[in-house]
């Protein structure tokens, strides 16, 4: 299925022209992913942050978005970060992860959209839709949205020890659906791994993203779920 429709509407409301004049790609190269694409899925534009995939983030298009638009580069990260009109848009290079420490990865070039896909978090959130609003779907994300299903990509106990934060970001987006469908070995690992969230992810952080749940559908998924699980009780007081 194309999305050409939602994406022509999705570039209009968050006002992408000039950026994409600037990034000067083929319409097949320039890719949404995370809450784009979910947007897209819904045909429901009014989530500001805009999250943007190229296969290679130059200096020359660094040097001329900067030139037009406050803008932060993460070169670590290779991911540009731009604020404008209350817009936050993230342009990343295809991406690959070479070293993870629990929270934060040692990130290289990648040279495809599935090995970037690698490193996301959930199977709906490593769905890509390009400006020819052909999508990219390689873990059944888009069914799993549809259905209101919350996985990892992969073995959740890999995934959450490379960066705790993931643990933290499901039980965020239980939020995101009415009726949420998890995966038992999904719940299993945040629930045992909970214990060494504090040790690798700041508290700011957590508190961060768990006040996320207030902007989205059904906050008391999350709460209701914290409260369920006693080794989970303390995220409560980050509310």
């Amino acid at each position: 299925m194309k999305y050409l429709n939602q994406v022509n509407e999705i570039v209009k409301f968050s006002n992408l022209a000039d950026i994409i004049e600037i990034l000067s790609l083929e319409k097949k190269d320039i890719y949404f992913v995370g809450g784009a694409v979910r947007s897209i899925l819904n045909n429901k534009y009014d989530d500001k942050d805009i999250d943007l995939v190229i296969p290679e983030l130059k200096d020359k298009i660094i040097e001329q978005i900067s030139d037009n638009f406050k803008t932060k580069y993460y070169s670590g990260y290779k991911s540009l970060a731009i604020t404008d009109n209350n817009f936050e848009y993230q342009i990343n290079s295809f991406r690959k992860d070479i070293h993870a420490t629990g929270r934060h990865s040692k990130v290289a070039q990648a040279y495809s959209l599935e090995e970037d896909s690698k490193r996301r978090d959930f199977t709906f959130n490593s769905v890509y839709i390009n400006l020819l609003g052909e999508a990219f779907d390689f873990y059944d994300g888009i069914s799993h949205y549809k259905s209101s299903y919350l996985k990892f990509i992969f073995d959740p106990y890999e995934q959450i020890q490379k960066d705790y934060l993931r643990s933290i970001r499901y039980v965020r987006f239980l939020s995101l659906f009415e009726n949420t469908i998890t995966n038992t070995n999904d719940l299993d690992a945040i629930i045992l791994l909970s214990k060494n969230i504090n040790e690798f992810v700041k508290e700011n952080k957590i508190s961060q993203e768990l006040k996320k749940i207030y902007k989205m559908p059904y906050p008391k998924n999350t709460i209701n779920f914290l409260k369920k699980y006693k080794e989970l009780n303390y995220f409560l007081d980050y509310l």
